[in-house]
């Protein structure tokens, strides 16, 4: 297929709403042939032949019914690159990707937008996991990787490869799998799991955390029956906090439900709060915990038996406040006890963790053509 007979695409490359600007991207052998057929400069001339790289024009698009747009040229090589800057509600967007689709483009996501202006899927990949950042932290992090940080650090263990030098790829290598862990949790949330037996406090934990009242709050056991999650920031790190039932042996039949679902959380937490009633006798998980943090609640309260047997325990209350910020410091130095520097390479996606331990491995059992081979398809260029 010759280049000119090769797709021309459009997408809108900004979220849909019912005002302000929306931007489409045109990208293709013919995105300014069909531009120029379309567009009307506000002066009444027509647009050159050929476009030139970092000049906008502000015009019309459309017949009768028309927006007023912006038209800016991203690049013009290897394949030309347009940017329509027009209205920013839904039915003007639609109405402008449907006169360009009648002119023959093709109309896909912004996400797959993304990997066509790229060569480097890797940078690709990182912008759009930077749309999905919730927070400063997470996203400076992903900002860096866009930037292309990981893509560089890949290249030094490529180079290593190259030059024979199995021992420095293997060092970079670890490098890069120290903060898989985090990596994985830049646009996932850790799941962090408040359990414990009735009445301990754990609805009243989760909203004094959340800083409202997210759940129901009762002095009557079993008044939560289902897991009930909000969304948090701590220390920058994103945080999913899950209330549950309160877990006993003596349970209604629809209450058991909710403990069976309870402890099936907890198990599958990144980290289990196990709340203790500093004013009443403690009660311990009945089933053993992966991951464990022990925290005593009512501290405001005189103590019902000796609180310094529970080991390591955070001591809070959930009325006052006390002791919540060191009960965030633990939370956060438990899950993320090794945070990357600034400007630190970090593996993103499930995907590149994964290729990254295998190319590990290979190393391990002497294997670099194959270990070569996984690095060259993460870059991902073409």
């Amino acid at each position: 297929m010759s280049e000119s007979e090769k797709p021309t695409w459009i997408a809108c490359l900004t979220p849909p709403g019912q005002s302000a600007l929306a931007t489409l991207g045109i990208y293709g052998p013919r995105a300014w042939a069909v531009l120029r057929k379309l567009f009307r400069r506000r002066s009444g001339a027509e647009l050159g032949e050929e476009p030139a790289v970092g000049r906008f024009w502000l015009g019309r698009i459309g017949g009768e019914v028309a927006d007023e747009v912006v038209v800016a040229v991203k690049q013009t090589e290897p394949v030309p690159w347009l940017e329509v800057h027009g209205h920013g509600g839904r039915e003007v967007v639609r109405f402008l990707i449907d006169l360009f689709r009648e002119q023959g483009l093709h109309v896909c996501s912004w996400e797959e937008f993304l990997h066509k202006i790229s060569t480097d899927a890797l940078t690709a990949a990182a912008a759009i996991a930077l749309s999905q950042a919730a927070t400063l932290r997470t996203a400076g992090i992903l900002l860096d990787q866009q930037q292309g940080t990981l893509g560089r650090a890949l290249d030094v263990i490529g180079q290593a490869l190259q030059h024979g030098d199995v021992r420095a790829a293997q060092e970079h290598l670890a490098q890069l799998a120290r903060f898989a862990d985090v990596g994985q949790h830049l646009t996932r949330p850790w799941r962090v799991v408040v359990a414990g037996a009735p009445n301990v406090g754990k609805s009243s934990l989760v909203n004094a955390l959340a800083g409202y009242q997210r759940s129901i709050v009762a002095e009557t056991p079993g008044t939560t029956r289902d897991v009930v999650t909000t969304r948090l920031a701590l220390d920058g790190w994103l945080i999913e906090l899950a209330d549950t039932a309160g877990q006993r042996t003596e349970a209604e039949d629809l209450e058991e439900q909710g403990i069976r679902r309870a402890r099936a959380t907890a198990s599958a937490a990144d980290l289990c709060l196990w709340l203790l009633d500093g004013s009443a006798p403690p009660v311990w998980p009945s089933e053993p915990l992966a991951a464990v943090m022990y925290v005593v609640n009512k501290s405001d309260l005189p103590p019902a038996w000796d609180r310094t047997s529970a080991p390591n325990a955070i001591h809070v209350s959930a009325l006052t406040g006390e002791g919540l910020t060191e009960l965030c410091a633990a939370v956060i130095a438990r899950l993320v006890p090794d945070p990357p520097p600034p400007g630190a390479a970090v593996p993103f996606t499930l995907q590149l963790c994964e290729r990254i331990a295998l190319a590990q491995r290979h190393l391990a059992a002497g294997n670099t053509g194959e270990a070569s081979r996984i690095l060259i398809a993460l870059r991902g260029r073409e």
